[in-house]
């Protein structure tokens, strides 16, 4: 009986022994490595409290323009936004009522000079009595911003440019948007508006990229298919798989073509031909290679664009409208920028970013550490030969209304079939095309034609940056 008892009181002590072990480790794991997550939670009441002592930090665009800062008078303080509705997307708001979003959320430790610092750091700040958060400057020039929120007109539809050689963001635009200023008056409306001017379309928005995901089409193509530049394709202009017909545009006349012509000209029946012969697996491995499925690195939370596992692929008909970028396919027009990127940038796709540095009220500087690759996904000698098939598409193809006087340039144009109305349009490039500069991604919900209606934006977004940078 005493044994028993002796051995109950061992079991006993060893599961305390355990539950103790288990609690130390849990505290130590949020000690380590939730902590900064944990201060810098919106949901952290006490970062409100922390507020009311420290002046919340001031966002600049690239220029030094004032987009969001906090204003003091008779003691009361107040954030205060000048962006306008190009803005509201990025910048987003930070309010004890509806609590934060987009870059004030993002950013929140950072404004409230809360974020990870070294020791003496802290103590330098202690000694003097900071109490301002750190300010951030963005890569976006306001003013190209701007320029391209107008070019939409309203209509609902997103915008990407970025810098291809290291990934500076140089416009981020969501419409319709809205005003920082006034999100708290008008949140009732903003939230209850079916075109929603609360959410991110730039980030979170997912499309059918349509005929711009021929860019990776013809990237597999170009890299499995030994003598496909030399061959030629003739189509009646459709073609037919398992019995689905899919067809050219209206205005496409049958004949022969090599690929260059068919993508210049936007081919479906022959792409669709390019992507049964690639095959799904191919296909889906260049898909990946450009960074569909996984998560892209950025300051601001992005949708994950995403190609159908091969293996869930029905038959060929999901592998032929894959190939036209339809079917299950949909990409964020971030995503669809860094394909153009990659193109035109010899093949390397690199980390995009937002903010370009940070100045703590000491003066100091935390800025971006330069480009980060993170994709590889063709190698130079394919980035040329696309971006001479997309610099056709440009010049004789279906994505004239592209053109810039003086500037080659290198596109690729898309209309997207929706199930919910008119075919969104699409245009992605770059320019110039020997030197690029800026690259794009232009998606306009539900307008038809990516050369009539996405292009022409792009087109001006690229002549004023060019022009005026």
């Amino acid at each position: 009986m005493m044994t028993k008892l002796k051995r109950n009181v061992r079991l006993v002590f060893l599961l305390f022994c355990g539950l103790f072990l288990s609690l130390l480790g849990y505290l130590t794991y949020f000690q380590v490595y939730e902590r900064q997550k944990l201060i810098e939670s919106s949901y952290n009441r006490r970062l409100w409290e922390q507020e009311e002592s420290i002046t919340r930090g001031t966002i600049y665009d690239a220029k030094g323009k004032v987009l969001a800062q906090t204003v003091e008078e008779d003691g009361k303080k107040e954030r205060v936004y000048s962006g306008g509705e190009a803005f509201g997307p990025v910048i987003g708001y930070s309010s004890r009522k509806l609590g934060r979003a987009n870059l004030e959320q993002a950013l929140n430790g950072e404004l409230l000079g809360i974020s990870q610092q070294d020791p003496l750091t802290v103590l330098r700040q202690k000694v003097l009595g900071v109490s301002r958060g750190n300010d951030v400057y963005l890569t976006i020039d306001s003013q190209l911003q701007n320029l391209a929120y107008k070019l939409f007109n309203k209509r609902p539809g997103a915008l990407v440019a970025l810098d291809p050689k290291t990934g500076a963001v140089l416009a981020l635009v969501s419409s319709p948007g809205y005003d920082s200023a006034s999100v708290e008056q008008k949140w009732d409306s903003l939230s209850q508006d079916e075109n929603s001017p609360l959410l991110n379309r730039a980030l979170q928005g997912l499309y059918p990229p349509g005929s711009t995901f021929k860019i990776v089409t013809l990237s597999a193509a170009l890299e499995s298919i030994a003598d496909l530049e030399a061959r030629t394709y003739n189509t009646p202009g459709y073609v037919e798989v398992n019995g689905r017909v899919i067809r050219d545009y209206e205005s496409f006349r049958a004949g022969n073509y090599d690929i260059k012509k068919a993508f210049s000209l936007s081919s479906n029946s022959i792409f669709v031909k390019v992507g049964l012969e690639v095959g799904k697996a191919k296909l889906f491995e260049k898909a990946q290679d450009y960074g569909f499925n996984e998560g892209l690195p950025f300051e601001l939370p992005v949708a994950t664009s995403r190609f159908p596992q091969f293996s869930l692929m029905a038959d060929d008909v999901e592998l032929a409208e894959s190939s036209i970028g339809q079917g299950r396919i949909v990409a964020t027009p971030m995503q669809m920028a860094l394909v153009a990127s990659a193109v035109a940038n010899g093949g390397t796709m690199v980390k995009p970013y937002i903010v370009e540095k940070i100045v703590t009220p000491l003066g100091e500087v935390k800025g971006n550490s330069g480009f980060t690759i993170w994709k590889e996904p063709i190698d130079r000698m394919t980035a040329e030969k696309i971006k001479e098939f997309m610099v056709d598409v440009v010049e004789s193809g279906t994505g004239r209304s592209a053109r810039i006087k003086g500037i080659r340039v290198a596109g690729k144009t898309g209309s997207a079939e929706n199930p919910h109305g008119k075919s969104h349009a699409w245009f992605v490039g770059f320019a110039p095309a020997e030197n690029p500069k800026i690259a794009v991604a232009v998606v306009v919900e539900n307008a038809g034609s990516g050369g009539t209606y996405a292009a022409p934006i792009a087109a001006e977004v690229m002549r004023y940056y060019l022009y005026n940078r």
